[in-house]
Order: structure tokens, then C-alpha cells, then sequence
């Protein structure tokens, strides 16, 4: 039996033929243009994020189109317009320009505050912070291999303190061993997603929301940009973000305030004040992603976030205050846990509705002897297949070498691939705005389901940095970029396998750039002198937190157990339902998106953008709405523009950027 998670939504229309475009994707000059792309946005993305941040800035790379890598394409297909009519043998093909995008979304996604800026202070943060008092020189540090983490007392000193040159040689052995890493782990979510392409882009057909507007941008002489309504749209997004950033450097100048503001706080009288922080929101470019959903997609997204805060008040009711020692988390009705749940659920959903394709490309990748196919991906099947083994095993010997056990390393790469999964499928249906991810990690999930008594120190110790590295913040992934990067290949009908050494060089050369970009500026500024301290301070966090774990070990969390099988559960049967029930409104994404923090951010946007979707679709049927498509269009691409002019000038200036994406 075959469980449809969705119901297949009008793909993403393919752009015309262009065989010039096929021959011209992976060129010298493209992969040269795309590492200078990616060194130009990660320092400007480190410098805005890490010194400029505290006075506000954009979020170059944590939402599901890459602000910084949107603002590089559209710059490039201005310049590419000029060119293409001055010289035109010059011009870059739409297959070089998204060679460029796509290695310029990958690199940036995994050097952000999801990515580079949790695992760098991460690094440093158990030998800088040991002391007396909190006694981490006896409990842990000698678990630390001296090649995973900064140990120099200089190179800690600069790094922290600031005003000092960057000395490379201190920092090559931890810089090879963490890009290593991440590109072992990147290698193995592009197996997966090849593994994945054909299911989901030919058989299922899912939409790919984030894709449409690249796509558009791609288009031989831009149409979009011949459309009234594509710059009326781009005018009120920027309007709105120049009034709202006067407000924020002139007070006395009216604002127009599209970011959060807490409804929760008019609910005072128990039960139902447990609704807790419930912020209203009406972001312009996440009005935009919602607009490209499906209705039903969307309604379930806002339906199932109010009907979290439904559960809290019932809990709350029901007296339900004792998480034990494992805090709020654990106390009924297990938000983060039905989470967690959930993008486990979902995960074994769309394998399981992807067996039969699996079974069929397994065959393909290693016939019978004397059986042929016909297949002209049966050779990229196979080295997926094999390259998904060597890169699990290369990284279960990485944490091994470094001292835990390989059968708890297989179960967090297990459940972070498990996570990644989910939020690449939630990512293909839906956009999600931010790439979403459990608010229980994968090895904060494992502690509580096993208890941390279940552990070793070592195991602790070792995957801590593990987590930090690829299992935190799905916003440092970067595999929901390489399965849009395989949809907008398919869409503009060129070679996907062309894509895939620029992913790869991306990583391997890209972030080893970014990674000495971040560096130099932490030691430059002093990470406890002039840069924002959310990031810099996160290693600390870190490893007081598993200071904690190893003085006070815990048994295991029989709510947490409850809450991850509610969770998987309740994904289950939505699943089912839909399956059977033509007429069944809720999709088990919009339950999965629900149970995480970010959809405090989104579920407002996408209740905008439905009602809009729904009364023009009443009114003026599929017509109307796809007229209306370039205005929403023009609503991200306003809101990027004014978020890169500020913030580009904010950068030499002493001027608050009003964020328009966080």
C-alpha cells in the first residue's frame, strides 16, 4: 500500500529549450564567478552578522531563498541583460547563472549563523571558558582530540580578546578536519537527494515553491521584469522596509511594523495565558512563499500552529507542570517532542511511499550479470549508492577516531539525516519560509529517549561537536538547496549531473574560504569584545550545558517517548487520510512545521497569503491568481533589495538596518 503524504500540486512550469543552455552549464569561468560570488557574500555576511548584527541586519543566508545568494543572482542577471546586448558572445547561458546561484546558496548556507556560526566558537569555547569553578579541565577536556578543537592558547586569546593578526597556521588542522567533515556529510545529502530526484520531481510532481521566482529570474531577456505588477509589488516591500528602517535610526518618524508583535500578552487569566509567546507577523517576502503554496498546504500550516497553542491552553487546564528534570519540554502536550515526532514520521512516510523507485534504481545501479538498463542514470544511482555507504562510514570513523562509540555516532547521523529529510521534503512542499527543523536536535532527542546515563563522557564530549557541526539548526544545511538545485536543473531542462562537482567545489573550497574569512574577522573584532554575542558565546552555551549532563546524568524521559509517538502517530494517519479521503483538507507537513519554532514566525504570512490565495481563486479563478503571481513576486524581490542597499550601507556607516527577514 502506497501512502500519498500530498497530493501532487502543478509542478513548476519548465522553461522553453535552449540547447546552447545545455552545452554551457559547467564552464571554467562559471566555477571561477561562483567561489568569487560566494567569498563576496560570506564576508559580507560575516562582517553584517558578527559586528554589524548588533544593530540590526539581514539574514543573508537562514531563509529558504538565500537573501544573500538572491541578491548575487540578481545582480549577475542585470549585468548579464547589459552584456547579452553589448557583447553577446560574453553573456553567461541561464545554465552558467544558475551554476553560480547554486554554489553561491550552498556555500553561504553552510558558512551562516546555522552552520559556521555555531561550530568556530564552538571550537574554541571548552579550553578558553575551562576554569576551577566549572571544573571542564577534569571532566571533559581530555576526551577533546587536540586535532577536533583550538587548543593554542594564543590563537584562543586572539580569538576572543581581538585586535590581533590571523595566524593561519594555528588554525589548519582544525580548518581541514571541519571542512573535511562538512563535505563528507554534504556528499552524503546529495546521494540522498539523487537517490531522491526522480520521485519527487517526475513521479510525485511536488511543487518546489523557492524554485518559481529563480526560475523566472533565469528566463532568457527576464519577462518579469517587463511586468507592472512585478515592480509594484518590489515598490511596496521596499517602501516598507525604508519607513520601517528611518523608524528604527529617527524614532520620532511613524513606522509601519511588519515584524512580531505578541498577541499572547492580552491573554492573561489561566488557562489561557499557557498560549505564551503567539506573535503576529506580515513579512513581505514570506506573504510571497506563502502565495506560491497550494491552499491546502498552507491552511494546514496556520491550522495546525493554532491548534499547538489549543493544546498548551488543554494542558495547562489539565494541570499538566511537571516536566521532571527534563524541563518545559517534557511537560503534556510535548510541543518540541510531536516535533520531533513528526519529522520522524514524516521521514519513514515518504521512504516508505518511495520504496518501489528505490527498489526499481537499486536494481538499475547493480543488475543481475547479463541484465542491461536502459536508464541513462543507472551509473549516477550506483556511485549515489556507494557514496552515501563510504561518506556514513567515513563519518562514523571520524567519531570514532575521536573517541565515541560507533553505534551512537550511526544513531545521530541516523536521526540528523532523518530530520534532513523531513525538512527537505516539508522544504519541496511547502517553501517554509526558514528552513524548519525539530526544536529537540537529534542528540538532545537521543539523551532523552536513552537518558544520558546511557552515554559515555566520551560519547557526550565527541558528539557535541557533531552536533554543533551538521545536527543544530537545519539553516546550515544545505541539503534542501542541492534537491532545488536538482529541480530547477529538471525544470530548465539541462544535465542535473553537471551541477553536482560545482555543489561539491562549493563546499570544499567556498567554505574553507568563508571559514578563514570568520576567523579573521573574530580575531580582528575579539569575540568577546566587538562582535554580536548570541554567536560568539554559543560555545560556552554548549558545553555548560553538557557539563551539566555529565554532573547530573539522567534516566531516561518516558514523556519524551509519549510525545515522539504521538507526534509520528498523528503524521501517520494524516497521511493515510489523505490517501483515502479525496476531500481530507490537513497535510502532515503543515502538522510537522507546526511543532517548531519558527512557525511562530510564519503562521501569520501564510494565513495572509491563503485568505488572498482563496478569495481571487473564488473570484477570478486560476487566471486571476496566476496574473496576480509577478506582484508577489516583486514582494521578495523588494524586500531583498532594501535589505542589501541598507544593509550594504550600514556596513560603512553607523546606520540600524530594520531586518526584513527575522
Amino acid at each position: 500500500m502506497v501512502i500519498k503524504v500530498g497530493r501532487s500540486s502543478k509542478s513548476i512550469e519548465k522553461l522553453p529549450e535552449d540547447p546552447k543552455s545545455q552545452v554551457r552549464v559547467l564552464t571554467f569561468r562559471t566555477l571561477i564567478t561562483g567561489l568569487v560570488c560566494s567569498a563576496v557574500i560570506c564576508f559580507w555576511m560575516h562582517y553584517s552578522e558578527l559586528v554589524v548584527g548588533t544593530k540590526g541586519h539581514m539574514a543573508f543566508a537562514n531563509t529558504s531563498i538565500p537573501f544573500g545568494a538572491f541578491t548575487i543572482l540578481l545582480a549577475l542577471v542585470s549585468v548579464n541583460m547589459l552584456v547579452r546586448w553589448i557583447l553577446p558572445g560574453l553573456a553567461f547561458s541561464k545554465g552558467e547563472i544558475l551554476v553560480v546561484y547554486v554554489m553561491t546558496t550552498i556555500s553561504t548556507v553552510i558558512s551562516s549563523s546555522g552552520g559556521l556560526h555555531l561550530l568556530i566558537p564552538t571550537l574554541t569555547a571548552a579550553h578558553y571558558f575551562a576554569n576551577s569553578v566549572n571544573g571542564w579541565g577534569g571532566l571533559f577536556q581530555q576526551y577533546i582530540p587536540t586535532w577536533m578543537a583550538q587548543t593554542n592558547p594564543d590563537a584562543l586569546h586572539a580569538f576572543y580578546a581581538g585586535n590581533s593578526p590571523f595566524i593561519l597556521d594555528q588554525w589548519t588542522t582544525q580548518i581541514a578536519v571541519w571542512v573535511g567533515f562538512l563535505f563528507v556529510f554534504s556528499g552524503a545529502t546529495l546521494c540522498i537527494s539523487i537517490l531522491l530526484r526522480k520521485q519527487w520531481i517526475e513521479n510525485e510532481k511536488l511543487p518546489f515553491p523557492t524554485v518559481a521566482l529563480p526560475l523566472e529570474l533565469i528566463k532568457d531577456g527576464v519577462p518579469l521584469f517587463r511586468d507592472r505588477l512585478f515592480w509594484m509589488g518590489s515598490a511596496v516591500a521596499f517602501f516598507l522596509g525604508v519607513v520601517n528602517t528611518l523608524h528604527l535610526n529617527i524614532p520620532s518618524f511613524p513606522g509601519i511594523n511588519v515584524r512580531c508583535v505578541d498577541i499572547g500578552l492580552y491573554a492573561q487569566v489561566p488557562p489561557w495565558n499557557a498560549i505564551g509567546w503567539t506573535p503576529i507577523s506580515f513579512f513581505p517576502f514570506a506573504i510571497a512563499i506563502g502565495y506560491l503554496l497550494s491552499t491546502e498546504v498552507a491552511f494546514s500550516c496556520w491550522f495546525f500552529y493554532l491548534f499547538t497553542k489549543a493544546e498548551l491552553v488543554f494542558g495547562a487546564a489539565m494541570r499538566s507542570t511537571s516536566g521532571g528534570g527534563y524541563g518545559s519540554t517534557s511537560v503534556f502536550p510535548y510541543i518540541g517532542y510531536q516535533g520531533a515526532g513528526a519529522f520522524l514520521g514524516l521521514a519513514v512516510l515518504v521512504l516508505w511511499q518511495a520504496r518501489g523507485h528505490l527498489k526499481q534504481i537499486f536494481k538499475q545501479a547493480f543488475p543481475h550479470t547479463g541484465d542491461t538498463s536502459n536508464d541513462p542514470d543507472a551509473g549516477t544511482y550506483r556511485w549515489a549508492f556507494i557514496g552515501l555507504a563510504v561518506c556514513m562510514l567515513v563519518m562514523i570513523s571520524f567519531a570514532v577516531a575521536a573517541g565515541a562509540r560507533g553505534s551512537v555516532a550511526f544513531l545521530l547521523l541516523l536521526v540528523v539525516l532523518c530530520y534532513l529529510i523531513a525538512a527537505t521534503r516539508i522544504r519541496a512542499e511547502t517553501g517554509n519560509v526558514w528552513p524548519v527543523g525539530p526544536d529537540v536536535d537529534g542528540l538532545s532527542l537521543m539523551q532523552s529517549m536513552l537518558g544520558t546515563r546511557f552515554f559515555s563522557a566520551a560519547d557526550l564530549t565527541v558528539l557535541t561537536y557533531v552536533k554543533q557541526a551538521v545536527g543544530t539548526d537545519m539553516r546550515g544545511s544545505c541539503m534542501p538547496h542541492q534537491l532545488d538545485a536538482l529541480k530547477m536543473a529538471d525544470s530548465a531542462k539541462l544535465d542535473y549531473r553537471k551541477l553536482i562537482v560545482p555543489m561539491m567545489v562549493a563546499v570544499a573550497v567556498g567554505v574553507t574560504i568563508s571559514f578563514i574569512i570568520a576567523l579573521a574577522i573574530w580575531t580582528h573584532f575579539g569575540a568577546l569584545a566587538k562582535t554580536e554575542p548570541w554567536r560568539s558565546l554559543i560555545g560556552n552555551t554548549v558545553f555548560s550545558s553538557l557539563e551539566q549532563q555529565l554532573k547530573m546524568p539522567k534516566p531516561i524521559d518516558w514523556n519524551s517517548i509519549k510525545g515522539v509517538s504521538a507526534g509520528a502517530i498523528i503524521t501517520g494517519l494524516l497521511g493515510l487520510f489523505r490517501m483515502r479521503y479525496i476531500w481530507w483538507p490537513f497535510h502532515p507537513v503543515g502538522y510537522a512545521m507546526a511543532n517548531t519554532h519558527y512557525m511562530n514566525f510564519t503562521w501569520c504570512p501564510f494565513f495572509v497569503a491563503w485568505l488572498i490565495k482563496v478569495v481571487l481563486i473564488k473570484f477570478g479563478g486560476l487566471k486571476l491568481y496566476k496574473r496576480a503571481l509577478p506582484f508577489f513576486f516583486g514582494l521578495f524581490v523588494g524586500d531583498v533589495l532594501h535589505g542589501a542597499l541598507f544593509m550594504l550601507v550600514g556596513c560603512f556607516t553607523n546606520l540600524s538596518v530594520y531586518p526584513v527577514n527575522w
